[in-house]
């Protein structure tokens, strides 16, 4: 019966907005997929990269508005859209004809995830083929998950990145709305605090609170019972991402975006959140942060230490904070996505020159 409600099926080639490149990445079988879409007149390079469990070809919309002053590079990050090798082999007999293909076992590609350092290798990955295509100065536009990945890899090495725009990064955990947080927000405080024990000041105690608790998680990873124990998307959680109900639709319908999350790499993204947050204060590249005060999918404190931490690292910094609830703000109701990029558009012009 769950295996029935957690079927994912795909419909539709890939949205491609721009040319797909495939890139071989060092270490792993499978290649990195980028689309690369070229300016007439750059004035640099702008890198694209999406949330958990979605994808580059989402983002056409904001392609599309910076299409004619940047070069362009969407990264589908590893276990996400056509790097997803059960993904990318369903796009591949949907373009030939076929109706639809079930990509039910995508979220398999998430096993090998234990630390975020493989999706952080390919952020670099896809920063350096834009590099070699782009002599003006080079920004990244992150979403959610993309926004810890970025901003772990910046602040690990700067890249000679000149900005970095973030919408609602991951830099808190959760914060489940209504009955649901009541019930589960104190179980994920007491991970989050004991994993920053453990992590961070090397608290024994703290360290053993965390031990039963990957062991249920590695356990229920383990083939033969992830695909019984793995949670499938819950239906409440599109009214936390838009208002719009025309999206709402579209991500229903969108076979591209992974509707199963292998709880071995829930553990993972806790522990870099953990790990980020300790040392966030020594980020100095320039970025606009956007956030929304009531995001129930990555809470606002994460957004608002790391402004309080940062804020003075550099005069371009910026922050903006939404007075609304979802975590999509790009792909909120029109015309809130087209006003947040034009506010993007001038910072971006402001730090080009």
């Amino acid at each position: 019966m769950k295996d029935s409600a957690c079927r994912q099926w795909v419909t539709r080639p890939y949205p491609r907005w721009g040319e797909s490149r495939f890139v071989a990445v060092p270490h792993r079988r499978e290649p990195l997929h980028l689309l690369w879409q070229e300016a007439e007149r750059p004035r640099g390079g702008l890198l694209l990269v999406h949330g958990m469990n979605e994808y580059s070809g989402r983002y056409r919309h904001v392609a599309a508005h910076f299409a004619a002053a940047w070069h362009l590079v969407g990264v589908d990050l590893h276990a996400h859209g056509l790097t997803n090798p059960v993904l990318r082999a369903a796009d591949e007999v949907v373009r030939r004809g076929t109706a639809r293909v079930d990509a039910s076992a995508a979220f398999l590609a998430q096993a090998d995830l234990r630390t975020l350092a493989p999706m952080r290798e390919d952020f670099r990955s896809a920063l350096a083929f834009l590099r070699r295509r782009c002599d003006g100065p080079l920004f990244v536009l992150a979403h959610s998950l993309g926004g810890l990945i970025a901003a772990q890899a910046l602040l690990e090495e700067p890249h000679g990145v000149a900005g970095l725009v973030l919408f609602g990064p991951a830099f808190a955990v959760s914060r489940l709305p209504g009955w649901r947080g009541r019930l589960a927000n104190p179980l994920i405080d007491v991970s989050f605090r004991a994993y920053e024990g453990c992590l961070i000041r090397r608290y024994v105690p703290a360290c053993l609170a965390t031990l039963p608790m990957e062991a249920v998680m590695e356990l229920a990873s383990l083939p033969g019972l992830r695909r019984l124990l793995t949670p499938c998307r819950p239906s409440w959680v599109l009214d936390c991402l838009t208002d719009w109900e025309a999206e709402k639709t579209r991500l229903r319908e969108d076979g591209y975006i992974v509707t199963r999350t292998l709880l071995r790499w829930v553990v993972a993204i806790e522990k870099a959140i953990v790990c980020f947050r300790a040392h966030m204060a020594a980020l100095r590249v320039p970025y606009f942060l956007v956030y929304a005060r009531e995001d129930p999918i990555t809470a606002a404190w994460g957004n608002e230490d790391f402004w309080h931490a940062t804020r003075h690292n550099h005069p371009a910094n910026r922050m903006l904070a939404l007075p609304v609830p979802y975590h999509e703000q790009l792909f909120m109701k029109p015309p809130v996505p087209q006003r947040l990029l034009t506010e993007v558009t001038v910072w971006l012009a402001e730090r080009a020159g």
